[in-house]
């Protein structure tokens, strides 16, 4: 049976796309791949401008592989991003797998047509997301940032430099961001207590509690990082209350979604230094306007949501998609599919 195969959108961080402004990206070696991963696949790479023109694909596909804005209007204005009226133009009544080239899936959860699976790009960035945030808790114990600036004044001083060993890395989300990050803090000599749902345990962490006890353990926290997906349970999950409750000085990176985080109450967190420093990659307004008063919040450190920005983002996007594409033509289980009901 002919598998009839569509990408669209450009992958956010995706590095040398060929035309980034309509969302081309895939390389002559990734095309051969895709059309290498079934017996007979044909596959059209179409830019998001003609999508959302109303200029569909030649044929009815069978699966896609696409960066949306989906039901988030507000990111439409986005590099290389295929709207709701391009998506729609693919979700056809032949339709049988969307591969979406995000973690979080928010977006689609809500729209997708009965049926069809929905799955995500859980783990396809996850390395290079869980190096930015050692590389954050590293320049913190470090001083980076207190020796760029006495370097710059041309100032020899030295300073109470940290080593990691017995920190504490708290994890919000123990999926495949929360666990990379764990396994390399734990090479680093740090400890780490993973808060999932139910406390389920997960072999990476030392231990894993329920996200009832997020308060207790937060209190021997010295770092927090937030990589769980944006649901109900998790919205504002990470409130005054919940800063609060973090040990003095302690230290917070967000890499999961904006609205898990109150913005309001990290920035007078941080400005009272009851938390020493943050690194923010994602935000509920994207881009964060100029006068957002993060930016200027002492010991804040704020990314353009490119947390995830790797040399190797491409190829592992196309690998996810070619093995579910194999997936799918040998009536397998496929990789990553998002419970619609829970949300990821």
């Amino acid at each position: 049976m002919t598998l009839d195969v569509v990408v669209a959108g450009l992958p956010k961080a995706v590095q040398d796309a060929t035309d980034p402004d309509r969302g081309l990206w895939l390389t002559p070696s990734q095309r051969e791949r895709i059309l290498a991963a079934a017996p007979d696949v044909r596959l059209e790479h179409l830019p998001v401008d003609d999508l959302d023109a109303g200029r569909g694909p030649e044929r009815a596909p069978h699966a896609i592989m696409v960066e949306t804005s989906g039901s988030k209007s507000a990111l439409d204005v986005e590099q290389g991003i295929l709207t709701r009226r391009g998506l729609d133009l693919l979700l056809t009544p032949e339709l049988r797998l969307l591969q979406s080239m995000s973690a979080g899936a928010e977006h689609l959860v809500g729209i997708m047509p009965p049926g069809v699976p929905l799955a995500n790009a859980s783990g396809v960035s996850a390395p290079a997301i869980a190096e930015t945030v050692v590389a954050g808790i590293l320049a913190d114990a470090k001083m980076t940032r207190e020796r760029w600036e006495h370097q710059a004044a041309h100032r020899w001083v030295e300073l109470p430099a940290r080593e990691l060993a017995g920190a504490v890395l708290t994890v919000l989300g123990t999926g495949n961001i929360g666990t990379t990050t764990a396994r390399i803090a734990t090479a680093l000599g740090m400890r780490t207590i993973g808060v999932n749902r139910r406390g389920n345990p997960v072999e990476t962490f030392d231990r894993t509690v329920p996200t009832a006890q997020l308060h207790e353990v937060l209190a021997e926290t010295d770092y927090l990082l937030v990589a769980a997906p944006l649901t109900p349970a998790t919205r504002g999950l990470v409130d005054a209350g919940t800063l609060a409750a973090m040990k003095p000085g302690g230290w917070i990176a967000n890499v999961a979604r904006g609205a898990i985080v109150d913005a309001d109450a990290l920035v007078a967190a941080l400005h009272s230094g009851h938390l020493r420093g943050a690194l923010i990659d994602c935000h509920v307004t994207e881009p964060l306007p100029a006068d957002d008063p993060l930016w200027d919040a002492p010991g804040a450190q704020v990314l353009p949501h490119d947390s995830h920005a790797s040399q190797l983002l491409g190829e592992r996007q196309v690998d996810l998609f070619v093995d579910n594409l194999g997936r799918l033509a040998r009536g397998e289980e496929l990789r990553n599919v998002v419970d619609l009901d829970r949300g990821y």
